[in-house]
């Protein structure tokens, strides 16, 4: 059953009453509209979904539309005044036996918190249990003035969350209650899902985040029980979103510690940024591959499209290169490339020069006799090469915005004549919708940032082929106009794929498209302790970027 139903205030709710054991949320999501009967993108700006006692129904709510922000109500009975109650109480110290309980921090006194209610809508502010929102209130502090993603896990007690809930209550005739409840506590555990995933995500599409979020928990088999979305404002940042999952395995695997889903917390943290392709290549082909190499195999495949092109564009056509090196038969030895990248440029074990070098002539010698097919064989040694090629890399950066490479200029040479002389270096960004390259042919050099925005894939394909000459003709022009001064010439190119887009998505992408490059670029030039601790440099010294803007950067 399908309903469409209006509040008061306008918004626009769906609801979709499904039957069945496991869910249907990811499709839900994925069929939702992004505008109804305009031009104009209308914001998921709240999801509820529920599923009965049995796992025989579930119904999913789902809410467009700026909801009215008013400040709630303070009464102690009321939303506000319970989280001001019980943060009094955390900041006293009376919870210092519930390890459940946030730790005491300034953003829970009272004027930091009411101030805070300001960016609530009233129903997430009155609907939130006390504890669950200063935990909310905790993960909103580490993304907000960013374009980064929080994620936390809590393993679900049910007879500890209704005690502790009661035990915050302020009814006395609910505490009273207490003692019955816990004597009756036998099937409490099994009553719904064993675990809370909460996520923070700034400045995203809400559709988009949320559908990432049901991707990643549908491949490791957890079914949505219960699920709760709700838009924060962020000020001039725009918003934060707060996504809060119940989830149960829907296989027997047995208890697992929060701990255990640290790799699931970096994939959901990942997907923000991921590009489709990989997406695709990750959560529907080959979902054994994993979101890290996923990302390196596409990435590499971006890279080999404008230097294979030259060699046969009809071949080595971007959907051609995609396809050949994603295929069953091919996949495994791509994966042993993005392998071979990431022990590479391990934080802590990375491979010598001598263990690389052997490991190299073994998959090169491995795909020379594995691989019949010529343009595939082709391909996946280029791979190698770019591989070899690559001095500096953000790929185990946490928060990272996209993945960056530090190219030896060396491998992007091709056979054609255009090529005045060999760049001093070359920054590689693959990203979520767009890939993009830095040329500099100075140490120290000078030039802007240009977004090619195709407006079909066809255009796209043909811009991407070229991609990367337009940027070293631009650089090397600079290089020419600079002759005078110290600094040499530069460009950076980035191209966006704007496929399916309307305008206002368009710019939106473009926008995260400017920071994920920039952010990029900052990730492999800027010396931190992070940096330090987690880039291996094969670079040797410290490098400095100068970018100013270019076409359609303003």
């Amino acid at each position: 059953m399908n309903l469409k139903t209006k509040l008061p205030d306008g918004r626009l709710i769906l609801t979709y009453i499904r039957p069945g054991k496991t869910g249907r949320l990811l499709d839900l999501v994925k069929h939702l509209p992004w505008n109804f009967n305009s031009d104009d993108y209308v914001p998921l700006s709240r999801a509820q979904v529920f599923k009965s006692e049995d796992g025989e129904l579930s119904i999913s709510m789902f809410v467009f539309g700026e909801e009215k922000g008013e400040q709630a109500e303070l009464d102690p009975e009321m939303g506000g005044g319970r989280i001001l109650d019980y943060a009094h109480h955390l900041q006293q110290g009376d919870f210092t036996n519930d390890e459940r309980a946030p730790s005491s921090s300034p953003i829970f006194e009272r004027d930091a918190l009411v101030k805070y209610f300001d960016k609530c809508p009233e129903s997430y502010i009155v609907r939130s249990d006390p504890r669950r929102f200063l935990k909310q209130r905790g993960l909103y502090e580490k993304v907000t003035g960013t374009e980064c993603m929080a994620v936390s896990v809590e393993v679900r007690n049910a007879t500890q969350r209704i005690v502790q809930d009661l035990l915050h209550c302020q009814s006395t005739n609910i505490r009273s209650l207490l003692p019955h409840l816990i004597v009756q506590k036998s099937g409490m555990e099994n009553a719904a899902g064993d675990y809370w995933i909460d996520i923070a995500v700034a400045n995203s599409l809400p559709q988009i985040a949320l559908e990432n979020a049901l991707r990643v928990l549908s491949q490791h088999k957890f079914d949505i029980v219960r699920s709760h979305l709700d838009k924060l404002s962020d000020g001039d940042n725009g918003d934060v979103y707060m996504l809060r999952l119940l989830v149960s395995p829907m296989d027997d695997r047995g208890p697992l510690t929060e701990e255990m889903f640290n790799p699931i917390m970096d994939e959901l943290k990942r997907t923000k940024w991921l590009d489709p392709y990989a997406m695709n290549l990750v959560f529907d082909r080959h979902p054994g591959l994993g979101v890290r190499k996923g990302e390196i195999i596409t990435g590499l495949c971006s890279i080999l499209h404008p230097i294979m092109s030259h060699k046969n564009q009809f071949a080595f056509s971007l959907g051609n290169i995609f396809d050949m090196v994603t295929k069953d038969r091919y996949i495994p030895h791509a994966s042993a490339i993005a392998d071979l990248f990431l022990a590479r440029f391990h934080p802590t074990r990375a491979l010598s020069d001598v263990e690389f070098a052997a490991q190299k002539l073994d998959l090169i010698g491995t795909i020379t006799n594995d691989v019949e097919d010529t343009v595939a064989k082709d391909l996946l040694l280029k791979m190698i090469d770019v591989v070899d090629n690559v001095l500096r890399t953000n790929i185990y950066l946490e928060n990272r915005y996209a993945l960056g490479l530090r190219l030896d200029p060396k491998v992007m040479e091709t056979n054609h004549d255009n090529q005045e002389e060999c760049p001093y270096g070359i920054i590689f960004c693959h990203g979520r919708r767009f890939n993009a390259f830095h040329v500099r042919f100075k140490d120290i050099a000078r030039g802007g940032l240009r977004l090619v925005t195709p407006s079909s894939p066809e255009q796209h394909a043909l811009e991407s082929a070229r991609q990367y000459d337009e940027c070293y003709g631009l650089a090397y022009a600079q290089q020419l106009k600079n002759k005078d001064i110290p600094e040499g010439g530069s460009k950076a190119v980035s191209l966006i794929n704007c496929d399916g887009l309307s305008p206002q998505a368009k710019q939106f992408v473009m926008r995260k498209s400017v920071k994920a490059f920039t952010n990029t670029i900052l990730d492999l030039i800027v010396t931190t302790d992070e940096t330090r601790a987690r880039v291996v440099d094969r670079v040797g010294k410290e490098e400095v970027i100068y970018l100013g803007p270019d076409e359609q950067v303003r």
